[in-house]
């Protein structure tokens, strides 16, 4: 087990690499296509009902079935005068991208409402949202690794397949958890922390005018 540790970590570690990597492209591209359904549904126009129904279906598309369809039956996709060929990569961040564009239409739409109700901080938590979703798809790219795409899932497994001994892969296991919960933890703190600084910058101006609206005669 020791031994194997000085290659296992820069390998998995770059792996790891490449689950931020898609969870980052997947928001960026959910963003890009859940904001202008989002702002349809919100506007109550004659867009809003092909709107609502397509994130609707776009919540119980099967991702894993979506990343095998891609990989397996679309060979590539032309973009303007480029053509892309369909790597296994891209199909994760395809197929991820398709949960991220609901989640990120379903929360803009309650923080626009939000916001129209004049209340920012909840608007705001509209962006820590966005965090939890990456961390989501961070865990969720690992199933990259059933379409040969490298990341810290397919490091772990193949470290787990050299260890003869059952006790030596559940410490290999445990490492990798260990590693995940001390990464996510430390930016869950993070993110509190920035929500108490918000509630702080929001709260005061609104409690130092109910202050002041009782001092008035």
């Amino acid at each position: 087990m020791l031994e194997l540790l000085p290659r296992f970590l820069p390998e998995f570690l770059s792996g790891l690499v490449v689950n931020f990597q898609i969870a980052t492209c997947a928001l960026l591209g959910g963003m890009l296509l859940g904001a202008p359904l989002a702002a349809a549904r919100f506007h109550n126009g004659l867009a809003a009902t092909p709107a609502a129904w397509l994130v609707a279906l776009l919540r119980t598309v099967p991702t894993f079935v979506v990343m095998f369809f891609l990989v397996n039956v679309v060979p590539g996709f032309h973009f303007g005068q480029r053509q892309f060929a369909m790597t296994p990569w891209l199909a994760v961040v395809l197929s991820l991208t398709l949960y991220a564009a609901a989640y990120v239409s379903d929360h803009a739409v309650e923080a626009m409402r939000q916001l129209r109700s004049g209340s920012p901080v909840a608007a705001m938590l509209f962006v820590m949202g966005l965090v939890r979703a990456f961390f989501v798809m961070v865990l969720s790219s690992g199933f990259g690794a059933a379409v040969g795409v490298v990341e810290a899932t397919t490091v772990t497994l193949r470290a787990i397949e050299t260890l003869p001994k059952a006790g030596d892969r559940l410490l290999l296991i445990a490492l990798v958890i260990g590693i995940f919960t001390v990464c996510f933890q430390l930016i869950y703190h993070l993110i509190n922390h920035w929500r108490g600084k918000l509630n702080q910058r929001f709260h005061r101006p609104v409690q130092a005018a109910r202050l002041e609206g009782a001092e008035q005669p």
